[in-house]
C-alpha cells in the first residue's frame, strides 16, 4: 500500500444510500439541509471509516434527496499502532486528521451526488461548502467492539 505524506491512504468509497423521493418534492418553499457525519474503526485492517449522510427537505421529516456515502481510509500500521490505538484499549482520531477525512468525504459526496443526479430536476441541489472544523471540534475517541 501507498500512504500518503500523512501516513494514510484513501482505500475505498461505498455508496450506502441514494435516493430522490419525487413524491416528496415540492418546486416551491425553503430548502433544509439536514447533515450527519459518523466515524468508525476497524483495528484489523488498521481502517478508520467516515460517514457522510446529507437530506435535502422542503417538507419537516420528508427528504426529497438522500446521499450517504462511507470512505475508508487505511493507516500505516506503525502510526496506527503509536498514535491511534492508546493504552486504555481506546482509539484516538486527531481532530485535524478526522476534519481532513470529512473535508474528502463531502466533496465526494458532492461529486457522487452531481454524477447521481446529472439531467434531472435534482441536479439544481448542490452539497454547499461547509466549515468541517466547526463539526469535529475535538479529538475523537473510539472503542472496538470487536
Amino acid at each position: 500500500m501507498t500512504y500518503n505524506k500523512l501516513g494514510f491512504a484513501f482505500v475505498g468509497l461505498k455508496t450506502i444510500s441514494f435516493a430522490k423521493i419525487e413524491t416528496a418534492y415540492k418546486k416551491t418553499g425553503e430548502i433544509d439541509l439536514i447533515t450527519n457525519l459518523g466515524f468508525g474503526i476497524d483495528v484489523d485492517d488498521h481502517t478508520i471509516t467516515c460517514t457522510t449522510k446529507s437530506s435535502f427537505e422542503k417538507k419537516k421529516n420528508q427528504p426529497f434527496l438522500i446521499i450517504e456515502l462511507q470512505g475508508f481510509f487505511e493507516i500505516k500500521k506503525d502510526d496506527f499502532n503509536k498514535k491511534v490505538k492508546q493504552p486504555d484499549g481506546s482509539y484516538l482520531i486527531s481532530q485535524s486528521l478526522a476534519t481532513h477525512f470529512a473535508v474528502l468525504m463531502f466533496g465526494s459526496a458532492r461529486g457522487v451526488l452531481h454524477a447521481k443526479t446529472e439531467g434531472t430536476i435534482f441536479n439544481q441541489y448542490l452539497l454547499p461548502t461547509m466549515d468541517v472544523k466547526n463539526m469535529i471540534q475535538e479529538d475523537l475517541i473510539l472503542n472496538s467492539s470487536g
